[in-house]
């Protein structure tokens, strides 16, 4: 190499454009870190980093230069591969069939996904960079979903796993995703951002909803003629009332004590007749979902209400046994009530020849639901009718599964009903056994008092 050119010894594209020595020399100042592939003696390509300096006398006079060479094969190696892993997992995070967003601590896109960004209507550079918050979520809960997402990056409150909220579109449209979200720390355990995994539900939502509101309808039909036959036997007895009394009126024999027990008779009659008409009403409005705290006990005597005379024409003996002391949970009273309905008429329907009907509520602690232990209210509902073939006891809650005959149901009431309770984070079992009953067991957590 001695006595050689550098330019022959190199043999880099960079000698033919502008040499770092001539400038080095020319400037009298080091050309720092530059990266440039020369070739050695076998005529392998290597790629290196090289720093050019002047070389100075004692009294700083130039008399050459300096070249540093740092081999970056191994570093290239591995910037390769890594970039290799990166493109990698960004096919990946492609080809999910789910959205994948992770959001910095100050609210902003700092990844997504080509199905996110389908989905939302965006491109990718659209996003990346904006603030959550403002983009994609609806203007009426957007401040409130900021303070929560700045307690969780506060490490005040512990990220919820999973959860369903609306999102907004680049086209102002509304969809419904069920997201499952994650923490991320850095080294020190600080948190730095969230990452979420979701499914837009928003088609499936829409059916469940069609599906209830469907077997909804199908228990009002069930319920129809047996409320009829409830409301005019009282309204009967009030007509013979009125008659009776505008006899007396018109003959003059009006006494007053029989006529006040007569008018107080006809006013509980129409006491009830109005409760009954007004809780048939209330469950016929489709109403919007609701999760408020409510007492269990209050719903099933609603639900009794609308199915008590039809216990009563099946020859079906009633027995009530409801804990008084019970604690309230958050669920939505028309869902839950027509859940209730739904199991109700289910047991008189298996119970053709009479039986018994008991329901009781109860406190369960330490329910297992879905993978965690929950303190729950527990109902059951048990009948002593024909039961329910092991064999079927698997498909049971699966849509249009029935064993009843044709017409008489199209096999979604219990799937509804699996539904319902599944959106209220509790669980429902079945026991089941031939020609002596089965009883169906809701669980529903418990609403904790410190919290609310």
């Amino acid at each position: 190499m001695l006595h050689q050119n550098c330019c022959d010894i190199l043999k880099s594209d960079l000698c033919e454009d502008a040499c770092p020595l001539e400038k080095a020399l020319e400037t009298g100042k080091p050309v720092f870190s530059y990266e440039i592939v020369i070739s050695n003696k076998a005529g392998d390509k290597v790629p290196v980093n090289i720093t050019t300096s002047p070389l100075r006398t004692s009294d700083n006079q130039i008399i050459g230069i300096v070249e540093n060479f740092r081999d970056l094969t191994k570093h290239k190696g591995l910037w390769g591969r890594l970039r290799e892993e990166r493109n990698k997992a960004q096919q990946y995070l492609n080809i999910a069939g789910v959205i994948i967003v992770a959001i910095n601590e100050e609210g902003t896109v700092s990844l997504i996904n080509k199905k996110g960004c389908g989905v939302l209507g965006y491109r990718e550079e659209e996003i990346i960079g904006k603030n959550w918050f403002d983009l994609c979520v609806p203007e009426d809960v957007r401040e409130e979903r900021k303070d929560t997402f700045k307690r969780v990056m506060a490490d005040k409150e512990q990220e919820v796993e999973d959860y369903e909220n609306i999102i907004l579109t680049k086209l102002g449209e509304e969809r419904i995703v069920a997201w499952h979200n994650a923490t991320l720390r850095d080294g020190s355990g600080r948190i730095v951002a969230t990452l979420s995994s979701g499914e837009d539900v928003t088609i499936r939502k829409q059916t469940e909803e069609e599906l209830i509101r469907s077997e909804k309808l199908s228990s009002l039909g069930q319920l129809a003629a047996s409320v009829v036959h409830e409301v005019n036997n009282p309204l009967a007895g009030i007509m013979i009332y009125v008659k009776l009394l505008l006899k007396k009126y018109r003959n003059g024999s009006i006494q007053m004590d029989s006529t006040e027990d007569q008018l107080l008779k006809m006013d509980r009659e129409l006491d009830r007749t109005t409760r009954i008409i007004r809780n048939l009403l209330d469950f016929a409005r489709q109403s919007e979902p609701s999760m408020k705290p409510i007492e269990i006990n209050k719903v099933i005597e609603a639900a009794l209400l609308l199915v008590e005379n039809q216990i009563n024409l099946e020859n079906i003996g009633l027995e009530k046994n409801l804990d008084p002391q019970l604690p309230v949970v958050q669920a939505d009273f028309d869902k839950i009530q027509q859940v209730l309905i739904n199991i109700i008429l289910n047991a008189i329907q298996a119970m053709p020849e009479g039986g018994d009907l008991t329901i009781t509520t109860s406190v369960a602690k330490h329910i297992r639901i879905n993978h965690s232990y929950k303190d729950t209210l527990r109902i059951d509902i048990k009948d002593t009718g024909i039961g329910i073939p092991k064999e079927n006891l698997s498909r049971l809650f699966t849509p249009f599964f029935t064993t009843k005959e044709k017409g008489k149901g199209v096999g979604l009431g219990l799937s509804v009903v699996h539904g319902i309770i599944g959106k209220h984070k509790g669980k429902i079992d079945v026991e089941s056994v031939p020609d002596r009953g089965t009883t169906f067991s809701i669980y529903l957590e418990v609403m904790d008092e410190q919290k609310d």
